[in-house]
């Protein structure tokens, strides 16, 4: 049959993860979207996940990639703890401050960069 099963998730992005600056702290009102990803995954079980760790413009490049791979790999465990097999979690990437959403400084702007996104096949 052409009809897609339960192993044939589609490629998709799930709204971003933001954190609290300077911090691997999930800002609270984005925890409903962690709790939305790990149903996801459990849904679709052969489903994989590239967590990509971002960060604002502030600080030096250097600590910003840092930030943002312990960004990711805080999300990773996260998804762990809640059950999803880490061999799903095949990619966890730190882009630091060189992919922002929103080149300007503003407050609003900062806080949209400070992300991990979830990249799920």
């Amino acid at each position: 049959s052409g009809e897609l099963g339960a192993a044939e998730a589609p490629t998709i992005t799930h709204p971003a993860i933001h954190f609290l600056s300077d911090s691997t702290v999930v800002m609270s009102e984005d925890r409903p979207k962690l709790e939305e990803d790990v149903a996801w995954l459990a849904q679709y079980p052969r489903a994989v996940v590239i967590l990509e760790g971002h960060c604002d413009q502030t600080g030096r490049a250097d600590y910003n990639m840092e930030l943002g791979d312990r960004r990711a790999r805080e999300i990773k465990s996260f998804l762990i703890e809640r059950g999803i097999a880490a061999d799903r979690i095949i990619m966890v990437v730190s882009f630091g401050e060189e992919r922002p959403v929103d080149p300007r400084e503003t407050h609003a702007a900062l806080r949209q960069n400070r992300r991990v996104e979830l990249v799920l096949r």
